[in-house]
């Protein structure tokens, strides 16, 4: 079974728009208070990035996966 091509884009576009949404409220919320130089802002923005990262790539795999067919997976 594979799905249509308007699925399979409807399906890529979920993750890709939380990224966008996700980095506008870093640049919003915690870019500002990382240049002003707080401390602990500066920590919890690595950690963000961090998570960024790990949603970036998964968001890469799964768009790629869905683009091949591999997914639905069919058990």
């Amino acid at each position: 079974m594979s799905i249509g091509l308007r699925r399979k884009l409807a399906a890529i576009t979920v993750p890709w728009f939380f990224l966008v949404v996700f980095a506008a409220l870093y640049v919003l919320v915690l870019l500002p208070r990382v240049r002003d130089g707080a401390w602990l802002a500066m920590c919890v923005s690595a950690f963000v990035a961090l998570v960024f990262l790990s949603f970036l790539a998964a968001a890469v795999t799964f768009s790629r996966d869905v683009l091949t067919g591999r997914w639905p997976s069919q058990e």
